[in-house]
């Protein structure tokens, strides 16, 4: 029996796997190929730090890839200016991510291999649906989450750091330079959010269907657009138990994530600054993840913090730490970085935010705590009983095998491919 086709319009090449949405591309595509019988086609934009010359480490899965064209500062700004500023049609990322060109060998593409099916990565790909709106694929928007939602989060933060982020690498310099100034900052944040929502009902209306990882957000979208949203969570490789060895540094606490994100820079600055000096006990944190020198440079002073920076293997550092302590200052859909460290069978301290589309209880699987004192009040209690900490980290390790392993989320993609 022939194989069918996939086309996956996708923002960044997903290997190696360094992140939690390159992780969710990866596997999503290897499922698919492996579970659905598709052949898997590619077509790329390349992130800060990518070349040409990385499709040759492409998973085997993956049949083929073509990378988009780089967009010129004159499109840049051309579609910023029509598309954003004055017809409020498109988000900021949507104006950095499109040009005619790119539409065009989209839409060429697919008249050449004439895929089955087409998948677009997040919001910010989902304006090239008209290169492909005459085929008769079945079309998927994976949103992921909901964007907007993290917007709305980050508006009211507490803290908040620069929100160009990974598009820093396709604003042009005077704008970066522009969006430091906290009430501009604050003006297209605003912005952003307005036209985000706008977009996600717009193009949600047009795709056959839309995925995200949270129950969460496919009620809310489904609340808007009846029936188009599904949900298919973010799955992991739960560590194999052989794996869970050692024993864990006494007082010492763990936190993962890409410091060149800005929703893990303030969070870390929240936790370093509001939450370690409530806790009474004498830890350290160990922060685990990619971190720029100037976030080193800024925590010099505190000898209790530790940046091992990215690392090879995680296990060995997470499992190090007596307690995973993980709030989520904002964000939206389902954290891996939550996932994992219960694979690891690692206690978790997390708040709301940090918890949402997790099927956990508080004080089952995790514990939820919300503000910066109950927080560390959690995390000396956890200290002081650590038997009790140990017995729930196992259930949530369970809750994980159980529920988020890929393999059954695989199950989930039934829904489009037969």
């Amino acid at each position: 029996m022939k194989n069918k086709k996939l086309l996956f319009v996708t923002t960044r090449l997903f290997w190696p796997t360094d992140s939690g949405r390159k992780l969710s591309l990866y596997y999503y595509c290897k499922g698919i190929h492996e579970k659905y019988n598709c052949d898997i086609y590619i077509y790329s934009f390349l992130e800060s730090g990518q070349t040409e010359e990385d499709i040759e480490e492409k998973p085997e899965f993956i049949k083929e890839v073509r990378l988009a064209d780089s967009i010129s500062k004159r499109e840049k700004i051309h579609n910023l200016l029509l598309k954003t500023m004055l017809s409020r049609k498109w988000p900021i990322q949507c104006s950095l991510y499109f040009s005619e060109q790119n539409a065009e060998h989209i839409k060429k593409y697919c008249d050449e291999i004439q895929p089955d099916y087409i998948f677009t990565d997040m919001i910010r790909t989902s304006m090239y649906y008209d290169s492909f709106k005459h085929t008769q694929a079945l079309k998927v928007l994976d949103m992921d989450d909901l964007l907007s939602a993290r917007y709305e989060r980050q508006l009211h933060a507490q803290y908040k750091s620069n929100i160009s982020g990974q598009y820093a690498g396709k604003l042009p310099g005077f704008i970066i330079k522009l969006i430091n100034n906290q009430i501009v900052r604050n003006a297209i944040l605003k912005l952003e959010r307005n036209l985000t929502v706008k977009a996600e009902i717009h193009y949600s209306k047009l795709y056959d269907k839309v995925i995200f990882v949270s129950d969460v957000e496919t009620a809310y979208l489904n609340s808007k657009v009846p029936g188009k949203a599904v949900t298919i969570p973010v799955g992991i490789n739960t560590v194999p138990e052989i794996e869970l060895t050692g024993e864990p540094e006494g007082n010492l606490l763990s936190y993962v994530g890409n410091l060149k994100v800005a929703a893990n820079v303030d969070t870390l600055h929240w936790i370093i600054s509001d939450i370690l000096p409530k806790i009474q006990h004498d830890v350290r944190f160990m922060v685990i993840g990619k971190c720029p020198d100037d976030i080193r440079s800024k925590y010099k002073d505190k000898s209790n913090i530790i940046f091992t920076g990215r690392v090879d293997n995680l296990v060995e550092y997470v499992r190090k730490s007596q307690i995973f302590l993980s709030p989520i200052l904002y964000g939206t859909g389902i954290k891996t970085k939550i996932l994992e460290a219960m694979s690891m069978e690692v206690p978790v301290v997390t708040n709301d935010i940090g918890a949402e589309g997790i099927m956990a209880r508080d004080g089952k699987e995790l514990w939820i705590r919300n503000d910066s004192a109950t927080i560390a009040e959690q995390v000396d209690y956890l200290l002081d009983h650590y038997d009790e900490a140990v017995s729930v980290a196992e259930v949530g390790r369970e809750l994980v095998e159980k529920k988020y392993e890929w393999n059954n989320i695989y199950k989930e993609f039934g829904k489009f491919f037969k």
